[in-house]
């Protein structure tokens, strides 16, 4: 059976191939055959809902497959990439829980909700399903384990979603035994003036010469059988052939058994030049701001992590003296990290991390950079962008984030309640959140009185800062409960202070005497 499909280009193209699809496929299990095969195919019509038009197509390398028998005595099978960008969960079984065996199922309905007679199917993914659906769906193959578990199984099917006309019609193959099987990458990626090249691969298990042919060949592409049961796919994309293309590669054996295997090709404009490590874009001094387009930018395997890993790109920067720098991405369109690292590739060290500065989606990073020394700076992001304009800014950084925390010499005490209330400021060179915890002590005697206190502080400048402490009541000679009075005390705290937009931080600890006065 033939099938057209049309591939719908991300950029320019609408690319439109014929492929031979179920028929095909179906081929080449109708024979005695003993090696296994795992995939998923889904071909989608315009309007489908569940399948968006799409044609998808996804094998072992892509993702994990289990299968299991359901509660019907049918099949259930599902499929999820290692991200979960995709996932897929198909049902079948026979009318009235009758055990599913190889055969047509027509009149089939929505799995699991079947009625009397009817045959059930379901196939839904991606976060899309059907209220109701109809189809039919053909077991090419099915084997149970003897505790029911799936051993084997192939079908293909039709369905549609809510009664409507569009279709979505594919096949799942778990463990499917084929004559002829042919593999290929099931999704590469390429760019424009580049070559891309692979390599397809053709098993027999009747051990017969298998013929490689390609279908759905792009303009300036070329496939070459090389008689030995592989075959090898070239391509240099031009630069105005950036899109989807997907390609059919069938193999026939001499006794006329058929195996296929699908190939989506999607074509995107070349990265930008500093899109590798070892390609950093060079800061010849500061103030320095580039712009560039990084929609293209790739993720190479040993690029570091910093609040998110996609479309990464990179600076280097060697200053000629000793110098506080800061880097930012203000003016960007997409959601940036930035991060900074010394040393070489495979053995980099990280000096300083940001993502959302100030609670923006841009970042920053201020460092002390050593002159002589090459800095590395990555920029990256946390969820892939499609359209990502990068704006790179490297200038002199202010001096460091300061924070200073004073207790004031005199105190008030309640010398009814026995309560201290305690003053200060906190002095910070950014605006910042401060924390201040301690105790306050005092001596009656020979017997200790103390307090604990904790106050949160937002710093802007000189900020001022009160707190009441309540002492710990305890018996005084048995008497009475121990309270502050006024005299002589001793507050011992620390302070710690956040910039919250450059991901500084310091600490102060506090030690002075203070006098407690009678409250007026």
């Amino acid at each position: 059976m033939a099938l057209t499909l049309h591939c719908q280009s991300t950029y320019r193209q609408r690319v439109t191939l014929t492929i031979l699809f179920l028929g095909l496929l179906t081929l080449a299990f109708h024979t005695q055959a003993h090696a296994q095969v795992t995939s998923l195919t889904l071909s989608s019509d315009p309007g489908d809902y569940i399948g968006g038009g799409q044609f998808l197509f996804f094998t072992s390398s892509d993702g994990t497959f289990t299968a299991q028998q359901n509660a019907a005595q049918g099949v259930s099978v599902a499929f999820n990439t290692p991200s979960f960008d995709h996932f897929w969960y198909l049902d079948f079984a026979a009318a009235d829980n009758q055990l599913l065996t190889v055969g047509l199922y027509t009149g089939a309905v929505r799995f699991p909700f079947q009625g009397p007679g009817q045959p059930g199917l379901s196939v839904v993914g991606d976060g899309r399903g059907c209220n109701t659906a109809t189809g039919s769906f053909d077991v090419v193959e099915v084997v149970f384990g003897a505790s029911g578990d799936i051993v084997a199984f192939d079908a293909t099917f039709e369905q549609h979603c809510e009664g409507a006309v569009p279709a979505l019609r594919g096949e799942i193959r778990y463990n499917a035994n084929a004559v002829v099987d042919v593999t290929a990458p099931s999704h590469v990626t390429a760019a424009e003036n580049q070559n891309v090249g692979f390599q397809v691969t053709a098993t027999d298990t009747q051990s017969q010469p298998v013929v490689l042919t390609a279908s759905g060949l792009p303009s300036g592409a070329s496939f070459t059988d090389h008689g030995n049961n592989t075959g090898t796919f070239t391509w240099t994309p031009t630069g105005a052939q950036a899109g989807m293309y997907l390609l059919t590669f069938q193999g026939t054996d001499a006794l006329g058994n058929i195996g296929a295997t699908f190939t989506q090709i999607m074509v995107i404009p070349p990265p930008p030049a500093n899109d590798d490590f070892d390609q950093p874009t060079a800061v010849p001094s500061i103030p320095f701001t580039a712009s560039e387009d990084v929609s293209t930018a790739t993720m190479a395997d040993d690029d570091p992590f910093c609040g998110g890993r996609n479309q990464t790109v990179w600076f280097a920067f060697s200053p000629h003296a000793n110098m506080r720098v800061e880097a930012n991405t203000f003016g960007s369109n997409y959601d940036t990290t930035l991060s900074v690292y010394t040393g070489g590739r495979g053995a980099l060290t990280q000096l300083a991390c940001n993502d959302d500065a100030g609670g923006t989606a841009q970042s920053r990073v201020r460092f002390d950079a050593v002159a002589g020394t090459t800095y590395y700076i990555m920029v990256s992001s946390q969820f892939p962008a499609s359209a990502a304009n990068l704006v790179f800014n490297v200038l002199p950084a202010p001096p460091p984030f300061s924070m200073t925390p004073t207790v004031f010499q005199f105190a008030t005490v309640n010398p009814t309640m026995g309560m201290v209330t305690v003053s200060g400021t906190v002095t910070c060179s950014e605006p910042a959140f401060v924390s201040i915890s301690g105790q306050v002590k005092q001596s009656h005697g020979n017997e200790p009185i103390s307090g604990f206190f904790s106050v949160f502080v937002p710093c802007n400048g000189t900020t001022p800062w009160t707190v009441s402490i309540q002492p710990a009541l305890a018996l005084f000679h048995g008497r009475s409960a121990a309270l502050f009075t006024g005299g002589k005390a001793h507050v011992s705290a620390s302070a710690f202070g956040f910039d919250l937009d450059t991901g500084e931080s310091i600490e102060r600890d506090l030690s002075i005497n203070i006098t407690l006065r009678g409250a007026h």
